[in-house]
């Protein structure tokens, strides 16, 4: 089965963004029908992209992915075709009208982040109104401060502290010699008292263009929740999933 697509200069940066906003944590990215949903490295985050608003219901994976990422990058304010032919001997072309780049199509073994069908995201992220915790839109100017602060900081983690029926977001360095208070005051569903979580800084690396709406849930009988984020690219709808851990404070 062949198919063939071709990006005006807009939509290919968009393409390029998205795909950015995995080289670092995914090598590789898997998309099926237009939708990426798979797995970061560390298994501690599941990505989930709809871009098929830029290139519709293609499928094909790219695999070393930082790498490959950099020769795309070539083709930045072109428009671009991309032709994809599947089955024995799979490939896939992505041109403009001077260059064209050709790619065999990994072998589904190699592919180290694997495409996710929905009802395997949904049975590992059940998530229900009745176990909501919070629900908070972040704002873009907050994510970036989120960002810089946690590079600066040279930390993974970001910390949500509770105390009775509000929230805040915070962040340390290892050392406890330098603090951040990205957000106070944060309502929330249930009343936790002196107790903390810890997040992953991932979600608030992404490229995007939206504010980012944080919700957290409470799992049953356990210390854990379950974590979404969901922003805009552009057109491309983008949601990220994780857990985390509530720490008792001492």
């Amino acid at each position: 089965m062949s198919s063939t697509i071709v990006l005006n200069i807009e939509k290919y940066n968009d393409f390029l963004r998205c795909v950015t906003n995995l080289k670092e944590i995914c090598n590789d990215i898997d998309i099926r029908n237009g939708i990426v949903r798979q797995r970061s490295n560390d298994k501690t985050s599941v990505f989930e992209m709809d871009l098929t608003s830029i290139i519709e219901q293609s499928t094909f994976a790219i695999s070393d992915l930082k790498k490959k990422l950099e020769l795309l990058k070539t083709f930045s304010g072109q428009e671009v075709t991309i032709s994809i032919e599947e089955g024995e001997n799979g490939h896939f072309v992505f041109s403009d009208q001077y260059t064209s780049l050709k790619f065999l199509l990994p072998a589904a073994q190699f592919i180290d982040n694997k495409y996710m069908n929905e009802s395997e995201v949904s049975s590992i992220f059940s998530l229900s109104d009745d176990d909501l915790i919070l629900d908070h839109n972040i704002t873009k100017m907050i994510t970036d401060r989120i960002r810089i602060v946690t590079q600066t900081f040279n930390t993974a983690a970001i910390q949500v502290n509770f105390t009775g029926e509000n929230a805040s977001i915070t962040a340390a360095t290892q050392a406890k010699d330098q603090f951040a208070k990205f957000v106070e005051n944060i309502t929330t569903n249930v009343i936790l008292d002196n107790c903390s979580a810890n997040l992953s800084t991932i979600p608030f690396g992404l490229d995007h263009d939206e504010n980012v709406t944080f919700k957290m849930y409470k799992v049953v009988e356990q210390p854990i929740t379950l974590n979404k984020f969901t922003t805009m690219l552009g057109d491309v709808n983008i949601a990220i999933f994780t857990r985390s851990s509530l720490i008792q404070d001492e």
